[in-house]
């Protein structure tokens, strides 16, 4: 007896027992007497009833269950059937449903990360298509050939075997190659995905470059478009993102940290002047000159935080849809958020100390 209809003989011996007891109380309350006739009836639908709903539902979960472990069984006698006349058809299917399950785990994420990210939404979009047509192809090709690999294996079992053989062992051959033209299909369209999401992190890498040093004129005005078209970052993206990059240099974290308190403590300068010239209104010029250098402060950590942010946003994306991390461009980039956020930092809180240290003595008073 196998372990499955093991299973199956105990569930059938519940059951027996669970309506063996069940009449017996029935028989037990019809005894004493104590229900008319009408309640007795609505009792042994109450007890009856959702015994026989759950009955049904385990019975049909158990057969569900059997019937996928005969499947299972049904799909390794495949196996070694094909395995025993071409091995490379039974390597080359299991590579193709490997990826088909790459494939179908990465377009599961895909959707949520063209909603959450919509600074890179175009280019996300456009990978999903290619990737949802690269599915299409891998499943038809691998289910098509499945099918003849059964109808074979149903064959051998059932008809003149060394016909079968013969015949199979021909066919695997071409079966094989199908898969393996399939698999490189495949693997041509991610690596066309991997070129988008290299040229997309190329592009944010470049644009904070150019806070240390000045681009060539069409770079500038790749840079300044690329800066029309980024959308603002919301506080939970920006959370997730500067723990992202925590993850993987935590320096990096802290900087841009400093940088997001030096945006804090610029508005919350602006505000406390504002207010003091209101009160004040006969020190308007040099107020407003200290109030302007602070919202000049906190425009550029504005655009500067954008900006790593958004390059940062580039290699999580990138690194989410399967770039490796060891890529020339994430290399790249790394080195690039090391130098730059730094000096970026570096410079706001000089800055920030000219402004502190810019009252002067009046002497002409």
């Amino acid at each position: 007896m196998t372990f499955a209809n093991f299973i199956f003989a105990v569930f059938l011996l519940l059951s027996a027992i669970v309506v063996m007891v069940l009449i017996m109380l029935i028989r037990q309350i019809r005894k004493d007497g104590n229900l008319p006739e009408e309640k007795m009836n609505t009792v042994v639908a109450v007890l009856f009833i959702p015994a026989i709903i759950i009955f049904a539902l385990v019975f049909k979960g158990i057969s569900d269950w059997r019937g996928e472990i005969q499947q299972q069984q049904e799909r390794v006698e495949i196996s070694k059937f094909v395995e025993r006349i071409y091995s490379p058809l039974a390597v080359s299917q299991q590579s193709l449903r490997d990826s088909f399950v790459q494939m179908r785990t990465l377009l599961r994420e895909i959707d949520e990360l063209e909603i959450t990210y919509p600074n890179h939404a175009d280019m996300i979009s456009t990978i999903r298509k290619e990737w949802s047509e690269a599915q299409i192809v891998l499943f038809d090709t691998y289910n098509n050939t499945d099918k003849e690999v059964r109808r074979a294996w149903i064959a051998h079992s059932t008809m003149d075997q060394q016909d079968v053989l013969a015949k199979f062992s021909k066919q695997a051959v071409y079966l094989e190659e199908t898969l393996q033209k399939a698999e490189r299909e495949y693997e041509l369209s991610l690596h066309s995905s991997q070129d988008k999401l290299i040229k997309n992190l190329d592009s944010a890498r470049k644009l904070i470059d150019a806070n240390r040093k000045s681009p060539r004129k069409k770079q500038r005005i790749l840079n300044k478009e690329l800066l029309a078209s980024l959308q603002p970052f919301n506080d939970r993206i920006t959370h997730d993102l500067i723990s992202y990059i925590g993850s993987v240099d935590s320096r990096l974290k802290v900087e841009i940290e400093t940088l997001q308190e030096l945006i804090r403590l610029s508005g919350q300068q602006v505000s406390i002047l504002k207010t003091h010239l209101r009160k004040n209104p006969d020190l308007e010029k040099p107020l407003t000159i200290v109030i302007n250098r602070w919202i000049d402060l906190e425009q550029k950590n504005r655009e500067q935080l954008k900006q790593v942010l958004y390059a940062i946003e580039a290699e999580y994306v990138a690194r989410k849809l399967g770039l490796s991390a060891k890529s020339p461009a994430l290399t790249a980039m790394h080195k690039s958020l090391r130098v730059n956020i730094p000096a970026m930092v570096g410079n706001a809180l000089a800055l920030r100390k000219s402004i502190d240290q810019s009252y002067k003595v009046r002497r002409d008073f």
